[in-house]
């Protein structure tokens, strides 16, 4: 089983999900996916970011670490460029009957009520909330 990486990206109070729709199901996902061979856990967050949301990501800071079958490693951006939704990895190929692959926007405040996986970050995320922690990465950095 591959290593996976994601991505955190928060603006204005505000998380970067994939919402998917499939099988009449609706979810949401955190942005990633498995590192290929030779790839660090970096290069995968960066290409991961650009195939699935459209956008260049920089200051990259491990935010959350665990172990579900593989190790599960998520970044923190600090900052990113770049048209949000334009990406055009593999996920948007509709002959793949996957269901649809929706990047959007949803604020903080609502995790508790959808569906996220992985729910370990979702657990982060509202913990973080609720301590009132906001990571210095997010907190400066400059919008796009």
């Amino acid at each position: 089983m591959r290593n996976r990486v994601g991505i955190i990206l928060i603006e204005d109070g505000k998380i970067a999900v994939i919402k998917r729709i499939r099988d009449g199901c609706v979810y949401y996902v955190i942005p990633g996916g498995g590192m290929e061979k030779g790839e660090t856990e970096i290069q995968t967050a960066i290409r991961e970011a650009r195939e699935e949301l459209g956008i260049s990501v920089r200051e990259l800071k491990i935010t959350l670490t665990f172990k579900q079958n593989s190790t599960h490693s998520y970044y923190s951006v600090g900052e990113y460029s770049g048209l949000f939704g334009s990406g055009n990895g593999e996920e948007y190929d509709i002959s793949r009957d996957k269901g649809k692959y929706i990047p959007c926007w949803i604020p903080i405040e609502e995790l508790p009520r959808i569906h996220l996986y992985p729910q370990e970050v979702k657990h982060y995320l509202l913990q973080e909330k609720a301590g009132g922690q906001e990571d210095d990465a997010q907190r400066d950095r400059p919008r796009s």
